[in-house]
C-alpha cells in the first residue's frame, strides 16, 4: 500500500539520491521523510521507473540544512516551507554550523573542494609532523572535521569530498598513533579501552581521534573500527578484560537508534564495565540510560580518565 502523498509523484527516469542513502547520510529516518512529504509537501521526490523515491540534489541540500536547524531546536513546521536562502539565513542568525576564523583550516578545505587531494594530504601530514599528535588532534583534526561537516551540510562540499577527507585524516592519525600504540601494548595501562561505533554509525573518525587522546593518557586501547555488532562488543570485552567501552555518535545517527543501542548494550555488559559516549549527536545532551557517561569533547578525556583511576584506587 503506498502513501497517500505518493499518488501525486510523477514517475520519471531521472537521476537522484535514494531514500535509503538520504536516511543514512543525513540522519533522517525513511518514515520521517514520508511523513513530511504528506504533511508539509516537502520533500518532493521524483520516481524511478521502479517506483523508488529519488531526491534531487537541491532537495538534499535543503534537507541537510533542515536537519541542522532541527538539532538546534527549530520545528519542522517552521522550516520545511522555507527556501534554501531563508534557511541559510536562519542558520546564520541561530549560530548553526558557524566556523571560528582560521585561515589555515580554510585553506585545507579549499584544497579539498578544488580536488587538490595530494596537496591536501601533504599539508595535513606536514602539520601533523610539526604539531605532534595531541595538538594535531585538538587544533586540526577536530575543528577541520567540523568545518568539512558544515560545508557538506551547506552543500559546498559533496559526499565524496567528505569521504576523501575522512580517509586522508584516518591515514594521518594512524601514522602518528601507531608508534605510541605499539609502545603501550602489554604495559597494562588502565582503564583498558574498547573503542568502536554501533551498527548504523559509519563515521569512524571521531572514535579514532578519541583513541589518540586516550593513548596519550596511557590507556591501553583496543580499536575495533566502526559498526561493531553488540554481541561482538560484549565478546571482546570479556576476552580482553576491558574496563570501558567508548562509543562515538555523529549527528547522522537517528536519535532512537542511539538510545536503543545504548540501552541494550548497557543490559548486556557487566555492571563494572563503563560506557563512555561522545560525538556530535544531539541525543547525547539529553538524559542518557543509567550507567552511560557522556564525555563532552576530546579535551575532557584526561579528566574523565583521572576520575576513573581515582575511583578504581578507592
Amino acid at each position: 500500500m503506498s502513501d497517500a502523498g505518493d499518488l501525486d509523484d510523477a514517475v520519471v527516469p531521472l537521476a537522484g539520491i535514494g531514500i535509503g542513502a538520504i536516511a543514512h547520510e543525513i540522519g533522517l529516518t525513511k518514515d520521517t521523510l514520508r511523513v513530511w512529504e504528506r504533511r508539509y509537501g516537502f520533500p518532493r521526490p521524483m520516481r524511478s521507473p521502479g517506483g523508488e523515491r529519488l531526491y534531487p540534489q537541491e532537495q538534499v541540500t535543503k534537507l541537510r540544512l533542515v536537519k541542522r536547524l532541527l538539532d538546534a531546536g527549530h520545528r519542522p513546521s517552521k522550516v520545511l516551507a522555507q527556501s534554501i536562502d531563508v534557511l541559510q539565513q536562519l542558520a546564520q542568525e541561530s549560530g548553526v554550523g558557524q566556523d571560528a576564523p582560521d585561515a589555515e583550516l580554510d585553506r585545507l578545505v579549499s584544497l579539498l573542494r578544488s580536488g587538490a587531494y595530494d596537496d591536501f594530504r601533504f599539508e595535513m601530514l606536514k602539520r601533523a609532523t610539526r604539531d605532534g599528535l595531541e595538538r594535531f588532534v585538538l587544533d586540526v583534526a577536530a575543528p577541520l572535521s567540523a568545518r568539512v561537516g558544515n560545508a557538506w551540510a551547506a552543500g559546498t562540499l559533496q559526499v565524496y569530498h567528505e569521504h576523501l577527507f575522512s580517509e586522508a585524516m584516518q591515514v594521518t592519525l594512524r601514522t602518528l598513533l601507531r608508534p605510541l600504540s605499539d609502545a603501550l601494548r602489554g604495559r597494562g595501562g588502565r582503564p583498558r579501552m574498547l573503542l568502536t561505533t554501533l551498527t548504523g554509525e559509519s563515521h569512524g573518525l571521531g572514535i579514532l581521534m578519541a583513541e589518540a587522546i586516550f593513548s596519550l593518557a596511557e590507556c591501553e586501547c583496543l580499536g575495533l573500527g566502526p559498526q561493531t555488532p553488540l554481541h561482538d562488543i560484549v565478546d571482546a570485552v570479556a576476552a580482553h578484560k576491558v574496563d570501558v567501552v567508548a562509543l562515538s555518535f555523529s549527528a547522522a545517527m537517528p536519535a532512537q537508534a542511539v538510545t536503543n543501542g545504548l540501552t541494550e548494550l548497557r543490559t548486556l555488559l557487566p555492571a563494572g564495565v563503563g560506557i563512555w559516549v561522545g560525538g556530535s549527536s544531539p541525543v547525547l545532551r539529553r538524559k542518557l540510560p543509567d550507567g552511560v557517561e557522556h564525555v563532552p569533547g576530546l579535551t575532557p578525556i584526561d579528566e574523565t580518565v583521572a576520575s576513573w583511576r581515582q575511583a578504581a584506587v578507592l
